[in-house]
């Protein structure tokens, strides 16, 4: 279909799945082609479908595969919410096939990490461990006020605290640690001592990074809340987009696709 690039989605059945179907049925990107849906072996719900809204009327079912075979020829973009080794796999068959690939899992270790990359070299892959606008501007921000730190000669104490579900597995998060990153890459390691990183795993919450600057008599802390999931997966949906649009092989981030 002219203009449409064909989408497939992992994890179709989780909580970023079910997100991301709910902004697809909303007929908000009418660039969109939901093409395939994929879910684990242990799933129950293997070969049970799932209702996709087209255009306004017309509905399809679409069948729930366990094996990213039986739909390699039916996408052009895969988004992918699961575990490392899962993603590792996905990854390594996009790469076979010439496919794109949104990759919002997180928990990898260095040497995975490296492997994706490597990849990059032939296909396109955007990369985030947080998809939403909000915390994206908060990296932004980190960068620009690193300049003026580093010029400053007193020490300053840095915090980062980050909240989740219970059910989280990586800890620190993901985007805690792109927060430490980017902290390590841009401020001069001169004026901090350590980066002390606090986790808390409780109840249902969404997500929830503060990153607190502190030294003699005064403070900055930038916070950012996430009141549901539906930001991550609209995120996760536009650099699916942006990477089928402009067709570049490499390694982006979230920051890529919102040219910030």
């Amino acid at each position: 279909m002219k203009n449409k690039f064909r989408l497939a989605i992992s994890g179709i059945n989780g909580r970023m799945g079910k997100n991301l179907l709910m902004i697809i049925n909303q007929n908000k990107y009418n660039c969109i082609l939901l093409n395939g849906v994929l879910e684990s072996k242990k799933s129950l719900v293997i070969n049970n479908n799932i209702k996709y809204i087209f255009k306004k009327n017309i509905l399809y079912n679409l069948y729930i595969q366990d094996n990213i075979m039986n739909i390699i020829n039916d996408f052009d973009t895969l988004i992918d919410f699961t575990n490392p080794k899962t993603t590792l796999n996905y990854v390594n068959i996009c790469n076979q096939y010439n496919k794109n690939i949104v990759i919002g899992t997180t928990g990898f270790s260095e040497e995975e990490k490296i492997q994706i990359k490597k990849m990059s070299n032939n296909i396109g892959i955007v990369m985030s461990s947080n998809f939403s606008i909000g915390v994206n501007i908060i990296f932004t921000i980190l960068k620009k006020i690193s300049k003026i730190f580093n010029k400053q000669k007193n020490i300053i104490d840095i915090d980062i605290i980050e909240k989740h579900h219970k059910n989280k597995i990586d800890c620190p998060s993901g985007t805690a640690l792109s927060i430490k990153n980017i902290i390590l890459n841009f401020f001069n390691k001169k004026i901090f001592n350590k980066i002390n990183c606090h986790s808390i795993r409780a109840g249902d919450i969404y997500g929830e990074h503060q990153i607190i600057l502190s030294s003699i008599g005064e403070q900055i802390e930038l916070i950012h809340k996430a009141s549901n999931r539906l930001t991550f997966a609209e995120g996760a949906l536009q650099a699916a987009i942006w990477i089928s649009n402009t067709k570049q092989k490499g390694i982006y981030d979230m920051c890529d696709v919102l040219g910030i």
